[in-house]
């Protein structure tokens, strides 16, 4: 299958369709950092930098799997909670020049919290009126495998299934709660401070403790922060394993 990534960072969606041995087509991306890390992995990929820029009308009946996460400053629970999100409609703007078969979209998990529901549920109308059928997901990290628990929510949709008519509840009904742990997982804990090691804060970088602020510390700063807003390929995997097997089914 063929995947292309938006708002690719440091490749986690990308990492999760070569585990599935898809062939990654294009990124997009403008942070400097990021883009490294997505040419050393990634060189035979086309690169967009600016998504306002990127015209995607040429890989439409292209790409199978489109995938990505915009910006999530204004729903984090330490970010602004206020303003517009103009990328995010440019992410819908794309999707409906590539026209994909199938679409995987990742927040934090507040962007299904009370403040934000009603631009949730916006969302999945606007796919839906595109011909999509769509089913968000809350599933922490921990349930694949991380150590780490961290919420991510995540919309899958497909314009190849049969469409539903959608009826609109006064409660989210069309979101659903990993209940169960993957292969690997740690158990969903339910404290943060059980879980063995953290990805970032120096414990699960591999980075020696002595290099700090020394010779790399810029590198080391960026690395961080790339960590950080990255998202957990291993549950973007869980996810792409379901979708390729419902092909395989169809």
């Amino acid at each position: 299958m063929t995947h292309g990534s938006l708002f690719s960072g440091i490749g986690g969606f990308d990492l999760a369709a070569e585990w599935m041995g898809w062939e990654n087509v294009f990124h997009c991306e403008i942070n400097e950092f990021c883009l490294k890390v997505i040419n050393y992995y990634w060189p035979d990929s086309e690169i967009y930098r600016d998504i306002k820029l990127f015209n995607a009308t040429k890989f439409k009946n292209i790409i199978d799997v489109l995938s990505g996460g915009w910006p999530c400053q204004k729903y984090s629970i330490a970010g602004s909670k206020a303003g517009e999100e103009p990328l995010k409609d440019e992410f819908v703007r794309i999707i409906r020049e590539i026209e994909a078969p199938w679409l995987c979209l990742e927040n934090v998990g507040n962007f299904i919290g009370k403040q934000f529901a009603k631009e949730h549920d916006e969302l999945c109308l606007q796919l839906e009126d595109m011909g999509y059928e769509t089913q968000t997901f809350d599933i922490d990290a921990a349930s694949c495998g991380l150590p780490t628990v961290e919420r991510h929510i995540w919309i899958v949709a497909t314009s190849d299934s049969f469409r539903q008519k959608r009826i609109i509840p006064k409660a989210f009904q069309n979101v659903k709660t990993q209940q169960r742990e993957f292969q690997g997982s740690y158990q969903r804990e339910a404290f943060r401070w059980d879980v063995p090691e953290s990805r970032v804060c120096q414990l699960g970088e591999g980075i020696s403790y002595k290099l700090d602020g020394i010779t790399v510390s810029k590198w080391h700063g960026e690395m961080i922060q790339a960590t950080g807003n990255a998202i957990p390929p291993q549950v973007a995997y869980e996810i792409f394993k379901a979708i390729e097997q419902f092909e395989k089914v169809t």
